[in-house]
C-alpha cells in the first residue's frame, strides 16, 4: 500500500482497494498471514520471512512494480543499468 500512496498519491483506504483488486483477494485478506503469505509466495513478490528460492530483493520488487503497474524508482534504474 505505501507504494501506491507514494507514487499516486492515494490515501491508504484507496490504496488498500486498489492492492486488494489487483491481487483479487477480499480487503480483509490484505492484513491475514494465512491468505497472504502463500499467495505472495506464488506471485513472487517475496515475503515477511524469507523462504528459500522465493523471489527476495530487487527480484521481488520487479515483480511487485509489473503487478501492481507503478514504477519504482530502484526497479527503473536496476533496468536501464543492465539495458
Amino acid at each position: 500500500m505505501a507504494w501506491m500512496q507514494m507514487t499516486r498519491g492515494m490515501k491508504i483506504h484507496d490504496a488498500k482497494d486498489y492492492v486488494a483488486r489487483k491481487l483479487k483477494v477480499d480487503l480483509l485478506d490484505l492484513t491475514d498471514e494465512e491468505v497472504m503469505r502463500p499467495l505472495r509466495e506464488e506471485l513472487g513478490i517475496g515475503t515477511v520471512t524469507s523462504v528459500a528460492g522465493s523471489p527476495k530483493g530487487m527480484r521481488a520488487k520487479l515483480k511487485i512494480a509489473e503487478l501492481l503497474e507503478i514504477p519504482i524508482r530502484s526497479v527503473e534504474l536496476f533496468k536501464s543499468q543492465i539495458s
